[in-house]
């Protein structure tokens, strides 16, 4: 399915929602459902906004990008290129919430972000987000192999006396090398590692532990992965701590089937915790969950309604205090495939059940 396939194969998807849900049109302004619906289309310049600089209207017969001149023929050329999607080029100056809200003021306009008396998208349009195609497969591949090149590159790169700003300048340089835009980047040494589930990277300097995790965009796709690099021998209560985190990360990874309950899943990887001695860390942070044009698109629990669907992603990053364990799957009707392991990092073998995973270990340099 090359990307004009792909781009009908969606539209019929969304004009079968459309009329299921008796409106006239979609209206997409967020930056991950616009990437969803032009199968890999980016619309943002500022990154630190859920919008983009254009919207795209979909309805019965018609498929339109809404933008201003200054961007118009950029996103013609680049973003939408070969797709049969009408361009519609508004002046900078004028408001494009209004121009929008002129074009469908007669119509029953379902909208992914508050506009005017637009309704919004019912929750339940994330589904058809969440099963991929063939193509958006294949994409997300590419982008998941360089988001783990990207950050195991960076942390061979951790060195005693860099800043975690430093850290953090290197897994940017990484990933922006290998075409990845990194929409999350955590760096925590040392004692941060032991305080902070969310470590933002500071001027603190790196002495003998660091974690890096990154959330890495291309194409609209984001994956997830997290590695650790000790220098020097690794403590003996660092590795009890990081040994039970692989052990709960397996239970999420290897339970996340096709038809599976997301809230059976968690209450399963809830038990591995307790049995590894350390049932009230999964208090102390989510535990990750379905993947996708978001890094997440729930956080998971064990009251979840959801289940997994064949050709989906998941990111599990299941934590103990000092330690992580994060890598994006592709789950497959025969089988998870982890796209950001790279092969080249050390590994420790996990059972659970009768499934053997290899997850990775910390590094020592």
């Amino acid at each position: 399915m090359n990307r004009k396939q792909e781009l009908t194969h969606k539209l019929a998807r969304m004009r079968e929602y459309i009329a299921a849900k008796k409106a006239d049109g979609l209206l997409f302004q967020r930056s991950d459902t616009f990437a969803w619906a032009t199968c890999g289309g980016e619309d943002y310049v500022y990154t630190a906004t859920d919008t983009g600089v254009a919207a795209l209207l979909v309805t019965e017969d018609d498929c339109a990008v809404i933008t201003n001149r200054i961007e118009a023929n950029r996103l013609k050329e680049e973003e939408l290129k070969d797709l049969p999607i009408r361009v519609e080029s508004i002046p900078w100056a004028e408001n494009r919430n209004d121009f929008i809200l002129s074009i469908t003021k007669k119509m029953k306009t379902l909208s992914d972000s508050p506009l005017g008396a637009l309704r919004p998208i019912p929750e339940d349009f994330i589904d058809l987000m969440m099963i991929l195609t063939e193509s958006e497969l294949e994409r997300y591949r590419t982008v998941g192999a360089a988001t783990g090149a990207a950050v195991e590159a960076a942390a061979r790169a951790a060195a005693p006396g860099m800043t975690e700003y430093e850290v953090a300048a290197r897994l940017a340089a990484e990933c922006y090398n290998r075409g990845v835009l990194p929409v999350v980047t955590l760096i925590a040494a040392d004692v941060r590692l032991k305080k902070y589930r969310h470590p933002l990277p500071k001027a603190n300097k790196l002495k003998k532990t660091v974690m890096l995790v990154v959330c890495g965009r291309a194409r609209g796709l984001i994956a997830s992965a997290t590695r650790i690099v000790s220098f020097g021998p690794v403590s003996a209560d660092l590795k009890r701590r990081h040994k039970a985190c692989v052990q709960v990360d397996a239970a999420f990874n290897s339970l996340t089937r096709p038809g599976a309950s997301i809230a059976d899943i968690f209450r399963a990887a809830k038990k591995t915790y307790s049995a590894a001695g350390f049932d009230r860390e999964w208090l102390l942070h989510h535990q990750g969950g379905p993947a996708g044009y978001r890094p997440r698109y729930y956080t998971a629990s064990d009251k979840s309604t959801g289940v997994v669907y064949a050709n989906s992603a998941f990111a599990w990053n299941p934590s103990i205090t000092g330690t992580k364990s994060e890598d994006t799957i592709l789950v497959l009707k025969d089988k998870n495939e982890f796209i950001t392991h790279t092969g080249e990092w050390p590994y420790i073998e996990v059972k659970h059940g009768d499934t053997k995973l290899y997850r990775p270990d910390i590094l020592v340099l």
